[in-house]
């Protein structure tokens, strides 16, 4: 019976070796593929290398930054004189048109218009002459002579003609013609 007891004591003791055995094993595998997965693991990023001359890169940031700020110096004096010149003008234009109590024609010193409604005779040719009809509607306005700047022409028909609705019979209408703005002096 001793030898019953050693046997079964002979294979527990053969069995824990073997699972001490596979345990070993398995621990040591497990150890290796954890070593195994640290070395496939990329390195981290290294950090980039220098640039070759960040000297020259920092000036030219500095010059075009410079050259920017000198431009837009340029463009808003320029700006600024223009917007004087205009304003400058403007007035002496305004100052000059209300001494002389008109609206001044630029481009022309000394001359102003006339605004008005003054019928142009006919001329012995049946044209319309409005040279007398300027200089009338200029004095009315306190000015001595003029030249006719705006001309309209209309027909003249009696009213019946107007009423029918329908066209004028030939020589019924007579054309008039009207100098509605002149250059005075």
């Amino acid at each position: 019976m001793s030898r019953c007891c050693n046997a079964s004591s002979e294979r527990r003791s053969k069995g824990a070796r073997v699972s001490a055995r596979l345990a070993g094993l398995a621990v040591a595998l497990l150890c290796s593929g954890v070593a195994l997965a640290q070395e496939v693991q990329p390195p981290p990023p290294a950090e980039p290398p220098p640039t070759a001359a960040p000297w020259f890169l920092d000036a030219l940031g500095r010059w075009l930054e410079d050259s920017k700020a000198k431009i837009d110096d340029q463009i808003k004096n320029t700006t600024d004189a223009a917007k004087d010149a205009v304003q400058g003008a403007a007035k002496g234009a305004k100052d000059a048109a209300e001494k002389a109590g008109q609206a001044p024609v630029l481009g022309w010193p000394g001359t102003n218009v006339a605004r008005g409604r003054v019928r142009c005779a006919v001329a012995p040719n049946g044209a319309p002459d409005c040279t007398q009809a300027a200089n009338a509607l200029c004095r009315s306005k306190g000015f001595k002579v003029g030249k006719s700047l705006d001309i309209n022409t209309a027909q003249k028909c009696p009213t019946w003609v107007w009423l029918s609705g329908q066209p004028a019979p030939e020589g019924t209408c007579t054309p008039e013609t009207f100098v509605l703005g002149a250059s005075c002096q």
